[in-house]
């Protein structure tokens, strides 16, 4: 497993795609800021989100479309564990299986507030901010087949605070939009 960590001129591409995409606030890059990508089923994906996720202090707002990965409910229940306030906001009908149903029992059961979303036809959003400061998006879901079967990407945005703003004002409004689900038995 390779991860490959990349400098400005991945950010400029990215940032120039985005521009056309109706960014609301211009992206300033922090200098101590870097990216750092992964692929799968063999280039690192997973083991890039649960890097992001361990990487967490404070805090970690995860925003995903389908959610049944155990690695990434196990390694999210440890941040809890060592005090993270963690919170997962996900799409509702996606997640309507048993293999969802039970990830989503078991990150409730352990006291993380998680939220379904139906207010959109697919709540597609899959990414994660870290304490503020860090971003981690792309195709990647949280699940077994992002990680072993399908061809899916995450771009990690390190230690960005302006983009993790961004980021974290959309989960917000997704999160405002959602319903609590209580805890499960």
């Amino acid at each position: 497993m390779k991860l490959k960590t990349l400098g400005a001129p991945l950010l400029c591409v990215a940032l120039a795609l985005q521009a056309g995409c109706a960014v609301h606030t211009p992206v300033a890059r922090a200098a101590d800021s870097r990216i750092e990508v992964g692929f799968s089923p063999d280039a690192g994906a997973e083991a890039l989100v649960l890097k992001v996720i361990a990487s967490a202090h404070h805090t970690i707002r995860l925003a995903g479309y389908l959610f049944t990965s155990r690695p990434v409910v196990r390694a999210l229940i440890a941040a809890e564990r060592r005090g993270v306030d963690v919170r997962i906001l996900i799409d509702d009908r996606g997640n309507r299986d048993a293999a969802s149903r039970a990830a989503i029992r078991l990150v409730v059961n352990a006291g993380i507030p998680t939220r379904v979303i139906s207010a959109y036809a697919i709540h597609h959003d899959t990414y994660i901010i870290v304490d503020g400061h860090s971003t981690a998006t792309g195709s990647f879901n949280y699940t077994h087949a992002a990680a072993h079967s399908n061809s899916e990407n995450v771009l990690v945005v390190w230690n960005d605070p302006t983009v993790a703003a961004q980021y974290l004002a959309h989960w917000e409004s997704r999160w405002d939009q959602g319903i609590t689900v209580e805890t499960a038995h």
